[in-house]
């Protein structure tokens, strides 16, 4: 352990002096010729004055600096600092340092980090080590992590609500391979406590000890049917809840033969299935799961346990991927051990439809609907027991939840001059509890919000107005309740688009069974000006009235904030002449995205914005529209502020499509790459199987024989049925060498280029929306590159059969 934790601190030290959680590739790192630094800070101070508990004055500091190298790495560093004490007693400064290097398929994880195994192993819990992805194109997949996962907290009476807690260090792999037909993986995560590792003992109320845990799981996956998906996890988790008790264990888990056991092991299981079937433009599914009571890991900070899941699931596009349709249906229930005093069981239902007919109309409908059943046991169970369950027979309870919301936005104009556009929405909650098949007192509340908005904008004049109008109303057994009121707003812009201004007020009456409760009346005024680019002041003011049973009460909030950016701080710098071109009377807006830098004005940015779009191919027409529909959207607003929000939201999608579009050009290319392999080992038999049937052709008594010679028919029947076999061989031998040859192409072409090759930019507009489906549905490598690889063969094959020529063929085994 001592070897260990030297190891451990050394490689923090080595990377401390790089960077701040992010990635750099190794392979490129010799092609650095600059350095440029860049990042801002902030200030921002809050003034309030009003009834609530919280300071009159606070203030909070940020700042961050990113050092580029050659415009291929990004090293970020942040901070924050505030004078809110967080019930500590002091300022709080937090930092947390990681760093991701990579080499071709090799990428480390170092620092504080997190990665997820399994969802019953290791899920998502951050620790301070080395983690590695090992890649390789081909069948095989490795990820490893060592790393502490909590440091030691003390049990300190002045600070009751910190949680003592053991130094708790982990390790464990996850391994995947993909056979011909079946794809297998198995995870491994084991972590202990140090039980030496706390000073002040922890007292015994609190229920904390040192543990020990070793999670095992194994997956699979297969085809069957050639469309039928199937993918199964098998998991065991045992777990020793005190490592300090010195006697035998009976923990009888797969995991638990790797545990230290003594008598408060435990060892819990968990399995899921699921099958999917694609239907149409859709897929249909089933799954289920099933948890044991109490099942947990030390890898997650929170497993479901105690539950067995039944779900069915559809999805489909009509009317040519104009509407969209999700349908999910679930059952739920508990108390599997029969230990608990009762069973809850719940059934969820949710439909949604998107409809998308234009450019401009846009309509989205959603419904759910959540019941649960809890059914007390039968209490003479519980007749000798010592507990009084005098409730027992009130536990008969159902609970009905229903959802439903309705979303429709309408473009009305967009021009130059004028930009309108109308959007309403509106919800319903309902919630009824019943006992014994009746409604309980206080048992039933029903909530309808409805809200109507409209916008107006003069982009000539910098000038922007909306209004909006907003209702609740609600149903209890108390009464009715009603909320409604107005809000209007207005944006202009000043001195060259530097000055944005905004204004809006807002006005909400309460009633309860007709009698009015209350009034709310706000104002809220902001400024922010922009000074040579890099300096950013922002000032804004709310002002709240409100007026309960004769109560009247004013709180006014304030803030005030300056923020400085610096960009491009060049380790050798070069001064470049400003030209008279880079003078332009609309404001230069500058915006931040992960490693890119957006800079320009309103319709340069928006130009950027498209020109990104074009570059995402192919997507699926769904994803397309909607990213198209942010570009209008951002577009249609008037306020820089407001502009740079919806830039940022189109960023937002389009990362995560451009993620998601890198990932089906990876698995592309691996199934490219994996069939090329079987067609070369099938080639040789294949051109052996021509050559035969050629032979037996050519060595017939009638082969050459004119046929008005021909005597013998059955013998010449014979013949002709040898020639058809010969000419199905030999055709099926020529499509295949097409194919082949085609495939070896695709197979050595980079990813990122994938698409630039004819056939297969075809292949991905007719395949990409299942495909990406699979991607975003998280299905395992394996699994997609087999469905990519099933829909390639045919595809290839049709255009094999339209491209290939009666050309001799080439029997290059025979001839060696």
């Amino acid at each position: 352990m001592i070897l260990k934790k030297i190891i451990f601190n050394t490689a923090l030290l080595l990377i401390s002096a790089f960077s701040f959680s992010q990635n750099f590739n190794v392979q490129e790192l010799g092609k650095a010729k600059l350095i440029n630094v860049s990042g801002g800070a902030s200030a921002n101070s809050i003034f309030y004055s009003g009834n609530a508990e919280r300071d009159p004055f606070s203030y909070f500091l940020n700042g961050n600096i990113n050092i580029n190298i050659a415009g291929l790495y990004n090293l970020p560093f942040s901070f924050s600092y505030t004078n809110q004490k967080f019930g500590y007693g002091k300022p709080v400064l937090m930092n947390r340092l990681s760093i991701h290097p990579s080499y071709k398929w090799i990428t480390a994880h170092i620092g504080d980090v997190s990665m997820s195994f399994s969802p019953y192993t290791l899920s998502g819990h951050q620790f301070s080590g080395v983690g590695v992805d090992l890649t390789p194109q081909g069948n095989f997949k490795i990820s490893a992590m060592f790393g502490r996962l909590l440091k030691s907290s003390e049990y300190d009476l002045a600070y009751p609500d910190i949680v003592p807690a053991y130094k708790r260090y982990g390790y464990g792999f996850k391994t995947s391979y993909a056979f011909e037909k079946v794809n297998l993986g198995v995870t491994l995560f084991k972590a202990k406590d140090e039980a030496g590792s706390l000073s002040n003992p922890i007292p015994f109320e609190l229920g904390i000890s040192p543990k020990e845990n070793v999670a095992v799981s194994f997956e699979t996956s297969f085809a069957l049917l050639g469309k039928l998906q199937v993918f199964t996890e098998y998991a065991n988790s045992s777990i020793t809840e005190d490592t300090r008790t010195k006697d035998d264990g009976k923990a009888k888990g797969i995991a638990s033969f790797l545990l230290n056991r003594n008598s408060t092991s435990a060892s819990y299981d968990a399995f899921k299935g699921q099958l999917t079937y694609p239907a149409g433009k859709g897929t249909l599914g089933i799954g289920y799961e099933r948890i044991d009571p109490n099942y947990r890991t030390l890898g997650g900070y929170y497993f479901n346990n105690d539950l067995e899941n039944i779900t069915v699931n559809a999805t489909q596009n009509i009317l040519k991927d104009k509407i969209s349709l999700a349908l999910n249906l679930g059952l739920q229930k508990d108390n599997l051990d029969k230990q608990k005093q009762s069973q809850m069981k719940r059934l969820i239902t949710s439909l949604n439809a998107d409809l998308r007919p234009n450019d401009k109309l846009n309509l989205s409908l959603n419904y759910s609907n959540f019941q649960s059943y809890t059914n007390s046991r039968n209490q003479f169970d519980y007749i000798n027991q010592v507990s009084n369950y005098d409730y027992l027979d009130t536990l008969n309870f159902r609970q009905v939840n229903q959802n439903a919301a309705l979303n429709i936005n309408y473009l009305l104009r967009n021009d130059k001059r004028l930009k309108k556009a109308i959007s309403a929405n509106f919800s319903m909650q309902d919630a009824v509890n019943q006992q014994q098949g009746q409604t309980i007192a206080g048992g039933a509340s029903t909530y309808y919000n409805s809200a109507v908005s409209y916008s107006i904008g003069y982009p000539e004049k910098d000038l922007n107005f909306n209004g909006s109008l907003n209702n609740t109303y609600g149903k209890t057994d108390s009464g009715k309740n009603l909320i409604f009121g107005p809000t209007i707003g207005a944006s202009k812009l000043f001195f060259d688009k530097k000055l944005t201004t905004n204004a809006s007020t807002s006005y909400n009456t309460s009633y309860n069974d007709g009698e009015k409760q209350n009034d709310i009346f706000n104002i809220r005024l902001n400024a922010s000006y922009i000074y040579v680019q890099k300096h950013n002041f922002n000032m804004g003011i709310i002002s709240l009235f409100s007026n309960a049973s004769g109560r009247k009460n004013n709180d006014l909030t304030a803030t005030l904030t300056y923020s400085y950016s610096f960009d491009k701080i060049k380790m050798r710098p070069k001064r470049e002449p400003v030209t008279e071109e880079k003078v332009t009377s609309d404001p230069i807006l500058k915006i931040n995205f992960k490693d890119k830098i957006f800079e320009g004005t309103r319709d340069q940015i928006i130009a950027q914005l498209k020109e990104l779009q074009l570059s995402l191919h192919p997507l699926p027409t769904e994803e397309n529209n909607n990213l198209e529909h942010l570009i209008t959207l951002a577009t249609l607003t008037p306020d820089d502020k407001e502009l740079k929000e919806k830039v940022l939201d189109y960023l937002d999608a389009h990362s995560a499509a451009a993620e998601t579009l890198e990932k089906y050009n990876d698995y592309f290319l691996e199934a490219a790459q994996k069939l090329e392999k079987e067609m070369n080992q099938k080639d040789e038999n294949l051109e052996n199987g021509y050559a035969i049937a050629m032979g037996r052709v050519n060595t017939h008594k009638l082969h050459g024989v004119n046929e008005a010679d021909i005597t013998n028919k059955t013998l010449y029947n014979s013949y002709l049925k040898l020639v058809e076999r010969s000419n199905s061989s030999r055709n099926q031998l020529k499509n295949h060498r097409w194919m082949l040859s085609e495939l070896s192409i695709v197979a050595k072409t980079p990813a990122k280029e994938i698409q630039q090759n004819e056939n297969a930019a075809e292949f991905s507009k007719q395949n990409v929306e299942e495909i990406f489906k699979l991607i975003r549905d998280k299905k395992n490598a394996a699994e997609i590159v087999n469905a990519i690889e099933e829909k390639i063969i045919p595809f290839y094959h049709d255009l094999a059969v339209k491209n290939t020529d009666n050309d001799e063929l080439d029997l290059k085994y025979i001839q060696k």
